[in-house]
């Protein structure tokens, strides 16, 4: 074992690193900016924490969620790496501790989202020379959010020339276009590229499409009888709000989770579904990239949501631990519609849902007119799978770039009765 394997076992009792892990580690510590593209559940954390177990310096990491941030900084504090968050929903002492101990060298990873790297008290932190290298984590949404309400992921530009430090950009979902986006507005210089699979073969996809609103509640209903923790995403408040007293009044024990609740609610609703006290979570996509789960067994969509890389997304915390778990979603045309009305409107959220927790800038006209023909063109593509009589395994692998993504698989709707998954 050599010493990079040792450290992993150590540090997080691996006995072998994922696919992709081992090259996006030795690239940080190299020196190298890297492109990390793993699937759900393929450990992205990894390639940022081990260098900051290894490294007696400061790894900061851009995250673009509250909810993700706790979970981040989680799972840093249980290898024993001192961590701490900066972002907007915090009280501003608490901000200043932070920045204080990063200052000090008391911390190894500092989490952050991208509009606090702006702020005046951040310029001492990025200035010290403390800052061994840089994670933007689930980096996808530096093109698709930073071209809409949150511009300042656009900020981001030339951070490691600037700071003297490599970054590492990862994500679990980005199109070909959008990682070459990507590159370019990060500024990455010659980066180390890294692409596992983005197959899941232990989960199923399946899209059911409903004639009214009494179908769609009764295709959400038979999922509930199937058991397991369930993910249910809504796409706004209220109807989050709605589906969980309905849920509750069957005697299923759930919780709501959005960006309208405290951050102490929200903290609690997710540390009680992580420890298995509530079966069903209804959500808003807030809740999206902070759940690590292993055990969810289905994830539920009310409506679909306006691009297939959040589908990916979101469904993706289905399944984590292998054993074999489902998507679905129910969809009327009118859905459709009232996406392509979103996104003629820019600022309100990626897709049309929450805003994340630091909230909106309102773009420029120029941003706003690229941000709605991407909007567009990804509504597209997403009505296109739910529309179509081929796999839906084949067709989303090939919209995200898979090299050779199955001609059919036994886990989807279209290649077997969706009775049977």
């Amino acid at each position: 074992m050599d010493d990079l394997s040792a450290a992993l076992h150590r540090h997080f009792g691996h006995s072998g690193f994922r696919p992709g892990q081992e090259r996006l580690v030795r690239a940080l510590l190299g020196g190298r900016d890297a492109v990390g593209l793993l699937p759900t559940g393929g450990g992205k954390s990894v390639t940022y924490l081990l260098p900051a177990a290894i490294r007696d310096d400061l790894t900061l990491v851009v995250s673009p969620l509250v909810s993700l941030m706790a979970d981040q900084e989680r799972r840093a504090r249980e290898i024993g790496l001192p961590a701490a968050a900066v972002h907007g929903g915090m009280p501003a002492v608490a901000r200043r501790n932070s920045l204080r101990a990063a200052l000090e060298g008391r911390l190894r990873v500092l989490l952050v989202a991208p509009e606090r790297l702006r702020s005046p008290g951040f310029a001492a932190v990025l200035e010290s020379g403390r800052i061994g290298r840089i994670a933007v984590d689930e980096a996808h949404c530096v093109v698709q959010w930073g071209f809409d309400f949150r511009p300042a992921y656009l900020a981001l530009a030339g951070i490691g020339v600037s700071v003297g430090c490599p970054v590492l950009a990862v994500t679990a979902t980005a199109t070909p276009s959008v990682r070459r986006t990507l590159e370019a507005v990060l500024g990455l210089r010659d980066p180390v590229r890294v692409q596992g699979s983005f197959d899941r073969p232990n989960l199923a996809w399946l899209a059911r499409r409903v004639r009214n609103e009494r179908a769609r509640w009764l295709g959400v209903v038979a999922a509930l009888e199937r058991g397991g923790p369930t993910l249910i995403y809504a796409p706004t408040r209220r109807t989050v709000e709605a589906i969980r007293k309905a849920v509750a009044r069957r005697g299923v024990g759930a919780e709501a989770y959005h960006a309208g609740l405290a951050p102490a609610e929200r903290s609690r609703v997710q540390d009680r579904f992580l420890a298995g006290e509530v079966r069903v979570v209804v959500a808003t996509n807030a809740f999206g990239m902070g759940v690590d789960k292993a055990d969810v067994r289905q994830v539920v969509h009310w409506s679909p949501p306006g691009s297939l890389e959040a589908w990916y997304q979101e469904s993706g915390r289905a399944g984590r631990d292998g054993a074999p778990a489902r998507a679905i979603v129910f969809w009327r045309p009118a859905d459709l519609r009232l996406q392509a009305r979103l996104g003629r409107a820019p600022g309100r959220g990626r897709d049309g849902h929450d805003r994340p927790e630091d909230g909106p800038r309102r773009p420029d006209d120029g941003r706003a007119r690229h941000w709605r023909r991407a909007a567009r063109a990804r509504l597209r593509h997403m009505a296109r799978w739910l529309r179509t009589r081929r796999c839906r395994r084949a067709r989303l692998l090939g919209y995200l770039g898979e090299p050779s993504p199955p001609p059919r698989c036994e886990g989807c709707d279209r290649c077997r009765p969706s009775a049977s998954l």
